[in-house]
């Protein structure tokens, strides 16, 4: 699960704190948001952090033993709130010292141990610190896993790491961002519930507390809640990416196995409407592996397009082969190869987008033309048509027909 992060580092070169509270910005990108099975390294509060991914790094899954979960989850607030102080000279210094060594990526263990000492002592002269906290917290928390999995050193750093974004949930920090990091280390659902309600309480839009309340409240069997909770991460981040895409095509996948089809929908039609810039046979990628048979029959909308598209992102193995020739050298066999490709399947744009590429290679610009002239006249999507037309090389584009050529101009000058 990658997890959403908050720009620690950039508020703290603020010189007040209130502009770093409740400011989280958005993620750069999403991916999982379903509860972590197991918990991994982060790469610093200041920026992209991960954990619970199998490519983020080690597990506590390796450990023999687990440690618990923080004491005192219970109420999330025991102690009188904390108001965060701006940060000091001392503490934007061991920042940067932390952004240098910290980060799971690129993590150094004599630059991080420094930020780790100098975060301790700014914390001890000023307990307010808040990013100097919460760094040392995600310091702490990367140290551990360089050392070996199932050691005490490993277990004890961990704990600590977790005790750090503790004792700042108790006090009530008027902040997200511990909130939510406690919640992607926490294992007990009701205890992640809690802490991303609080989360969401203090930063509303919040993409990945959302996403991760959605998958806590869907396994709950509080499916209304659930869907909510999604299309709200859907409509604050939604799918840019074909990996973002196939993360919420997950959690549609799982309201329809668990029996809620139109709900199901719903999470679907917004993955359409969010992927539509992206081009039809990328949509049709993203939504390869749904079985749509269940949505047609309730008459969804993104079901009829996607059984539209699927032409478009069929198998072609002739056009790997044709690749694997081209790398070869064999340019006229796989010339022969893309044809049949095209006279099996006209519809997709890849094989006439590669035959045009060996032709103007061999500075054969007329073939080039026609080949692109007949992707033209098969294709009646404006859309599409005008993406590959602002694609073609001046070559290609010089040699083809004037009044195609003019008709394309004309339909694309405005999109």
């Amino acid at each position: 699960m990658r997890r959403y992060t908050f720009p620690l580092f950039a508020c703290s070169m603020l010189l007040a704190a209130a502009a770093c509270t409740h400011r989280p910005t958005p993620a750069p990108s999403r991916s999982s948001a379903s509860p972590p099975s197991s918990y991994g390294p982060t790469t610093g509060t200041g920026g992209s952090s991960t954990s619970g991914s199998s490519d983020s790094g080690p597990s506590p899954g390796d450990d023999s033993k687990s440690p618990p979960a923080p004491s005192g989850l219970a109420p999330l607030a025991q102690t009188p709130s904390l108001v965060p102080s701006p940060p000091s000279p001392a503490a934007r210094e061991a920042l940067q010292l932390f952004q240098v060594g910290c980060p799971a990526e690129g993590f150094d263990d004599i630059t991080c141990e420094k930020a780790v000492r100098q975060l301790e002592a700014v914390v001890r002269e000023d307990p307010r610190q808040l990013d100097a906290r919460l760094a040392l917290a995600d310091a702490v928390w990367n140290q551990a896993f360089r050392q070996p999995a199932g050691s005490a050193e490993r277990a004890q750093l961990r704990q600590r790491s977790l005790d750090l974004y503790q004792q700042l949930v108790s006090q009530d920090v008027p902040d997200a961002r511990p909130y939510y990091e406690l919640s992607v280390l926490t294992r007990d659902p009701d205890t992640r519930i809690r802490l991303l309600r609080r989360t969401l309480a203090l930063e509303p839009k919040h993409p990945e507390s959302h996403a991760a309340l959605a998958w806590l409240l869907l396994e709950q069997g509080k499916t209304d809640q659930a869907v909510r909770e999604y299309l709200t991460h859907l409509s604050l981040n939604p799918s840019r990416e074909r990996a973002n895409a196939l993360e919420d095509i997950r959690f549609a996948s799982r309201l329809g196995e668990l029996g809620h089809v139109r709900e199901a929908a719903r999470i679907y039609d917004a993955i359409w409407d969010a992927t539509r810039e992206e081009s039809r046979a990328e949509r049709c990628q993203i939504f390869k592996t749904v079985d749509l048979d269940p949505y047609e029959r309730i008459g969804a909308r993104f079901a009829k397009q996607v059984r539209e598209s699927r032409a478009y992102c069929s198998d072609m193995p002739r056009v790997e082969r044709a690749q694997e020739m081209e790398r070869q050298g064999q340019d006229e066999a796989a010339v022969k190869e893309l044809e049949r490709q095209i006279q099996e399947n006209p519809v997709p744009v890849e094989p006439y987008l590669a035959l045009e590429s060996i032709h103007q290679k061999q500075g054969r610009v007329a073939e080039a033309a026609a080949v692109m002239t007949r992707y033209f006249q098969q294709e009646k999507h404006p859309e599409e048509r005008c993406r590959h037309f602002r694609t073609l090389s001046p070559e290609t584009v010089r040699a083809m027909d004037p009044p195609l050529v003019q008709e394309l101009d004309r339909a694309c000058r405005g999109r």
